[in-house]
């Protein structure tokens, strides 16, 4: 078109030049074709711009119409990757979270089991401290608190808690279960010369046990000293009186260990061995009916006591009442299967009835039984 455009201006002629008009001051009148040639050109111009500006527009509106249609598209592309990626983080999460609440739960029982286990140890631990607090090497002999000591002995010695005193308890323990009695003997002393001024009743319980351990070795007169020095620390001590009233009756004092019987049982009413042992040294002095009184009152308080129905029997049987003599050992064999005494008195009782097979039966169980528990700590049953 500007081609087009050139060639009409170089086909345009010439305006002829009126040399009328040189040198006048008036202007030269314009050829109208010329005026309009230039007034097409000028149109033709401003329609190509008008075009080219409304090509420019559509351009452009094209490209706000390709946006306005590809932002929403591209930002739910993006939206939809998002919330998927979300949910999938979401679910994780929520993987994690009930994870991690199974844990808290499982964490929660073992620290309630935890929390009981602990519960029980201090339990234990206080318990034992308790029986340690109060034993004696009588208590050594009895089977319920050997036990005891022995499936935790491991324990105790490790045991950071425990006092030196109750330390040094339980090393009199393992030498007297080691037969060592003379130094179990020695170690009480050393117990009671460090506990003096101090703890009296610690060093009343190491002079019981320094007794009671002589008594075993048939010690009698450092026994009864020994049990001397533990009712004079401890006034109300009525294991300690009971005890030196069996010493006294081995040596034939019966009338005195009577005495020391009454102290117990004013002490300790409940006290079964206190009236058992009574009731054997009013025996001794054939105060059966007397004696019988002592072992019922001890059967009311423990049924279970074997040795109580044996020395009723014993009893029933020197007044002549043989029959009701063996039933009182036989129930005392049936509490206890291996107690060589019931078995001996029962014997004696059926031999006074003539039943010589059966006693001599007798007999030979409780040799077999006495064979067997040699060398065993020997355990007063009650």
């Amino acid at each position: 078109m500007k081609e087009k455009r050139k060639e009409k201006l170089d086909q345009t002629p010439e305006p002829p030049i009126d040399e009328t008009a040189e040198g006048s001051d008036e202007k030269p009148e314009v050829d109208p074709s010329i005026h309009q040639q230039f007034n097409e050109l000028k149109r033709e111009y401003l329609n190509d711009r008008s075009n080219s500006i409304n090509r420019l527009l559509a351009l452009i509106c094209i490209v706000l119409v390709i946006f306005t249609i590809m932002i929403p598209i591209v930002t739910g592309i993006a939206a939809y990757l998002v919330y998927g990626k979300f949910t999938s983080i979401q679910s994780q999460m929520l993987i994690h979270v009930n994870e991690a609440g199974k844990q808290a739960t499982e964490a929660e029982k073992h620290a309630k089991a935890a929390a009981l286990s602990l519960k029980e140890i201090e339990n234990h631990q206080t318990k034992l401290k308790e029986i340690l607090s109060k034993l004696t090497s009588k208590d050594f002999n009895n089977p319920n608190k050997v036990e005891i000591l022995k499936t935790t002995l491991a324990d105790i010695q490790q045991n950071p808690d425990l006092s030196l005193e109750d330390k040094a308890v339980i090393e009199v323990y393992r030498l007297q279960n080691a037969g060592e009695i003379p130094e179990a003997i020695e170690k009480w002393r050393s117990i009671a010369n460090t506990a003096k001024g101090v703890n009296n009743d610690l060093v009343a319980r190491a002079f019981f046990s320094i007794g009671f351990l002589h008594s075993e070795q048939n010690e009698n007169d450092q026994a009864l000293s020994a049990y001397d020095q533990a009712i004079e620390l401890m006034p109300n001590f009525a294991d300690a009186y009971t005890s030196r009233g069996v010493v006294k009756s081995k040596l034939g004092n019966a009338e005195d260990a009577i005495a020391d019987h009454d102290e117990s049982i004013r002490l300790k009413p409940d006290f079964t061995e206190a009236y058992i042992n009574r009731g054997k040294a009013k025996r001794a002095l054939d105060k059966h009916e007397e004696a019988i009184t002592d072992f019922n009152e001890a059967i009311r308080l423990n049924p279970n006591s074997a040795s109580a129905y044996t020395h009723r029997g014993v009893s029933k049987n020197a007044l002549g009442k043989s029959q009701e003599a063996i039933a009182d050992h036989n129930k005392a064999i049936q509490l206890s299967p291996d107690f060589v005494e019931a078995y001996i008195n029962r014997g004696s009782a059926k031999r006074g009835l003539g039943q010589m097979g059966e006693a001599e039966k007798d007999m030979q169980k409780a040799l077999e039984l006495a064979q067997e528990q040699e060398g065993k700590p020997k355990v007063d049953v009650e």
